[in-house]
């Protein structure tokens, strides 16, 4: 089977995500890892106001995740995904293999500045 990268986007639940972030974070990288998939990325990205309230929530947060896997188990991962309580939303896309090695050449050069990206606040 082809092992692809891929980029995800979850909303995640801002009040629940500002509370135990490392928790949330690692319940959802742990649903990719637990299904096959290997994390090369992950950073939150940033909190906002939701247009329309999704779950009771009015704020959410985005974590941006960069992973490999083979194709065929990504409909395991969307489906864990789905029944998760901290994710709003979801999108996953497969990435180019030339877009994929630009992307984690530069986030692999923004973990070596001097600043690290905290974690977003509500």
């Amino acid at each position: 089977m082809a092992v692809h990268t891929y980029e995800a986007l979850f909303l995640l639940d801002a009040g629940r995500a500002s509370s135990d972030w490392e928790g949330v974070s690692g319940q959802v990288n742990g649903v990719i890892t637990r299904n096959g998939g290997e994390i090369l990325h992950t950073r939150p990205w940033e909190v906002q106001k939701l247009a329309y309230p999704i779950n009771r929530s009015r704020k959410g947060v985005y974590l941006l995740t960069y992973f490999k896997i083979e194709s065929a188990q990504l409909a395991a991962i969307e489906a864990d995904i789905r029944i998760s309580e901290f994710v709003l939303r979801k999108l996953i896309i497969k990435l180019p293999p030339n877009v994929a090695t630009e992307m984690l050449t530069h986030y692999t050069e923004e973990q070596h500045a001097p600043e690290e990206a905290a974690v977003p606040a509500t």
